[in-house]
């Protein structure tokens, strides 16, 4: 049988299917397909249709071999086994599992992002946590939980209001986890008293119902001790609402108790309206593709009218002032596209695991609500998921990363991926003050470890002779290049104070300028280091003396730093060796997520064609038959192969809006137009079609909320 003349067959046991049992409920015939419009975004856009080399990991085997090494308490190696258990402080009878945020690990405590995420997404990836080593670690997950201020935190007798995403993050993986186990009364009362909380949070910053007036967000973090949003006047996590609203939509299409949905639906809807009224991208760090989800969820099921194009663009187009979003681009010839992190500088583009496997489980299912994002979504995921493959030591030779010894000597199937993949080599060497200082002295002030603009100054001023001149001793990285910058200013005095940057191989000279530097004019400033040598002098010098009228001269420092670079690209590293966290950059913490990937993410018969679940990561949703994205990335037609089993199936794409098989078992196979998406609900044979305005059911179960034939 030709394409054609199957083509031809579909569409008339279409027409027989619907018109012979559904006649009184079925829309007329019409004589012209109807697909839902795809909106492109621009980001993705700029991603490769295939990625190559094209390498794709089993995802599922990945988040298997991640979950037993983890979880081995017998396991025998250099810092191994990750995993230990302790009692509660305060309880003793209550025992939690403790597993390093990186190989190697040095931070005191336990964070909860890497406990809980390796648990949820275990569950993601259907694997079994009730019992492992004659322990439910569902139910040990609920110690956690800290009664004083009814949230799950991330570090055991944690305070809030310090950090949005990192105080509302666990709760998001809580909720996850309940999800999977229902049956727990001690998860139930758990997710109602973190749905309060944060219900309570949105009034004390400003929420009201008569007359509606929406929370303000723009804070650092909510302190539950105070019951007030605190700001550290550094940054915003203004995000916190995509997460308040997934949080509370969560619980009002779980909870029965009609006065408690009122108030979790309200509490949804300020979260949802702060983002939609918002004219800047408050993405901070892992918290806005939630808002993406809820937007199109909450569009499709009560009818809201929030900007999904909007939001699903604020998480991948770096607009927002971290310029945190999706990579782009060839790194070292290789295709490293759709890694979700910092795109700063387009030039060192840093992914990282976590976040990238987590944006997946919120951005595919999205697509069931709104398939206008199919395309993009689909591309995006098989630019991800072929890219993603890069944190893991198999995936890089040895002098692209940092700590392949480990990885060779102790995890022979690379199970445990680095925190980040950075486009190419960079290394931080950082300028100390009394370590390092050759010359002059700090009159004020004290040294930050953190890189950026943070407003924590030391100042450098002139002594008895009026002569400002401070030098450091800097050990550089081996590396390519070295690129010192700088972010500091003056007095703004007026008298036109100015401040010459230069450098030597001797602490004598002769020094070679850098730059000069007057905040007047700059804040930021930056310049590069030509040299091959593992030890310079850098000096800062006034450029002239001051006459008695004016004031000293000074100079203040908040950050100071050299970027030390190499051709060596994609380069897989993390942040926890140059500042002191751990042994290695072996990132457990984003490892942790894979199962998001694992449960998401399945192969086909055509290489470059991806499977993706829709409802694998579709919570507390109702119930619905089984929804696949799929995309074609090729400029021709290709026959993706299904199995259905024994039993016979309809087959249902959304885009489309249309039944394309009504009557198949077994294996069978649909057609994917060239780089387009398709939407495929796997439906009952002869099942009781219903319409209800645009949506369509089947049997009482939604497979289109957006049927444009409708």
């Amino acid at each position: 049988m030709t394409a054609k003349s199957f083509a031809v067959l579909t569409i008339a046991c279409s027409i027989i299917f619907l018109s012979s049992c559904y006649a009184q409920t079925t829309p007329p015939v019409q004589t012209q397909d109807f697909m839902s419009q795809q909106i492109n975004i621009p980001r993705i856009n700029q991603m490769p249709d295939f990625p190559q080399p094209y390498r794709m990991r089993d995802w599922n085997k990945a988040a298997k071999d991640f979950d037993k090494f983890i979880f081995d308490t017998e396991k025998k190696g250099d810092f191994l086994p990750l995993i230990r258990f302790e009692s509660l402080p305060d309880s003793p009878d209550k025992n939690i599992f403790i597993i390093p945020s990186y190989v190697g690990g040095s931070h005191p405590g336990t964070e909860s992002i890497t406990c809980f995420g390796a648990v949820s997404s275990a569950l993601i990836a259907g694997i079994d946590k009730t019992c492992r080593n004659n322990r439910n670690y569902l139910e040990i997950f609920t110690n956690y939980f800290t009664d004083d201020q009814k949230l799950y935190l991330n570090r055991i007798n944690e305070k809030t209001g310090k950090t949005f995403w990192y105080e509302m993050f666990p709760s998001v993986l809580f909720y996850r986890t309940y999800y999977f186990y229902p049956e727990s009364e001690t998860m139930q009362k758990q997710f109602y008293l973190t749905a309060n909380q944060w219900q309570k949070a949105c009034v004390a910053m400003g929420g009201k119902t008569d007359p509606w007036q929406v929370p303000n967000f723009d804070y650092t973090a909510f302190d539950f001790s105070t019951m007030k949003p605190f700001d550290n006047t550094v940054w915003k996590e203004a995000d916190a609402a995509a997460a308040v609203a997934w949080i509370e939509y969560m619980a009002y299409v779980k909870s029965e108790d009609n006065d408690s949905k009122s108030k979790y639906l309200n509490a949804a809807r300020w979260g949802m309206d702060y983002l939609q009224q918002s004219k800047t991208n408050p993405y901070y760090e892992v918290l806005m593709p939630l808002g993406a989800y809820i937007a199109a969820r909450m569009n499709a099921e009560i009818g809201t009218n929030y900007n999904v194009e909007k939001f699903i663009n604020w998480c991948f187009d770096g607009s927002n002032w971290r310029k945190w979003g999706a990579t782009t681009g060839k790194w070292g010839g290789v295709d490293c596209a759709g890694l979700i992190g910092s795109v700063t500088d387009k030039d060192n583009m840093y992914g990282f695991a976590m976040n990238t496997f987590d944006a997946a489980a919120s951005m595919v299912p999205l697509v069931r609500y709104d398939e206008r994002f199919a395309n993009a979504i689909g591309k995006w995921m098989l630019n991800a998921a072929n890219s993603a493959r890069l944190f893991y030591p198999d995936g890089l030779d040895a002098d692209q990363q940092t700590d392949c010894q480990w990885s060779k000597n102790n995890d022979p199937k690379s199970c445990i991926a680095y925190e980040g993949l950075r486009q190419r080599y960079l290394e931080i060497d950082r300028i100390t003050t009394d370590l390092e200082t050759v010359k002059g002295k700090i009159t004020s002030g004290d040294y930050t470890a953190t890189i950026g603009t943070n407003k924590i100054y030391e100042c450098i001023e002139e002594d008895e002779q009026d002569n400002l001149e401070h030098i450091w001793k800097v050990r550089l990285s081996k590396a390519d290049s070295h690129i010192l910058k700088f972010v500091g200013s003056t007095d703004n005095s007026g008298d036109g104070e100015s401040f010459l940057f230069s450098y030597s191989l001797q602490i004598t000279g002769p020094y070679k300028p850098l730059f000069e530097f007057n905040s007047e004019t700059d804040s930021h400033r930056a310049a590069e280091v030509q040299t091959e040598t593992e030890t310079i002098y850098l000096k800062v010098a006034n450029t002239k003396k001051n006459t008695p009228i004016c004031k000293s001269d000074r100079i203040y420092i908040d950050d100071i730093w050299i970027e030390s670079l190499s051709d060596k690209a994609p380069y897989a590293t993390g942040d926890a060796k140059k500042n002191g966290w751990a042994k290695t950059n072996l990132g457990i913490y984003g490892s942790s997520y894979v199962g998001i990937f694992g449960g998401i993410i399945k192969k086909t018969n055509i290489e470059g064609i991806l499977r993706l679940d829709c409802l694998a990561t579709d919570f507390y949703r109702s119930p619905a038959y089984p929804t696949y994205l799929y995309y074609n990335p090729f400029p021709k037609e290709q026959k993706v192969i299904i199995e259905l089993g024994a039993e016979t199936k309809a087959i249902y794409e959304s885009i489309s809006n249309k039944f394309i098989s009504t009557s198949v078992t077994g294996k069978t196979f649909i057609d994917l137009a060239p780089k387009s998406a398709a939407v495929i609900i796997i439906c009952p044979a002869n099942g009781k079609i219903k319409y209800n305005g645009k949506k369509t059911m089947v049997n009482d179960r939604l497979i289109d909320y957006q049927n444009q034939m409708r």
